[in-house]
């Protein structure tokens, strides 16, 4: 892609982009623990995956459909910020965090990177591909509130 420069990439799009991301998943989670669909044990490790996926996939989204230059590079933003976010609060809240992880469970701690890297890059391509064939919502051709 030829919008793939450094110089198109924004730090106001990716804290957005995350941010989406959060909300997203704050309301997945709660739809599915409300209906009793996050059961514990192999079970919440799946749900818990869907659940990053498909807000990950709306942050990228998001970002894709709002700003369609480097959407590759805003998604792999936004995994950065998840990691450097996570990095962060295991250093100031060490004992919630990085005391329940082992050493066993590095291969699901990078599992879940790379999966937010392809939800990220899957969303931003996708919202760019919207923008590009014109199949976005028109705020102008909406029928005003009654």
């Amino acid at each position: 892609m030829h919008t793939e420069h450094i110089s198109n990439l924004h730090p106001g799009w990716v804290v957005g982009g995350w941010l989406v991301a959060v909300a997203v998943a704050s309301a997945v989670f709660l739809v599915l623990v409300g209906a009793g669909l996050l059961p514990t044990g192999a079970g919440e490790m799946i749900g818990s995956g869907a659940a990053l996926a498909v807000c990950l996939f709306a942050g990228g989204l998001f970002v894709g459909m709002s700003w369609s230059d480097a959407p590759v590079l805003h998604g792999v933003a936004i995994t950065l910020l998840s990691v450097l976010v996570w990095f962060a609060s295991a250093l100031l809240v060490p004992g919630a965090l990085a005391g329940s992880l082992r050493e066993e469970d590095a291969a699901f701690v990078l599992g879940a990177i790379l999966l937010q890297l392809v939800a990220t890059v899957a969303g931003g391509l996708a919202g760019r591909a919207l923008v590009l064939r014109g199949q976005t919502p028109d705020p102008v051709a909406m029928l005003p509130e009654a």
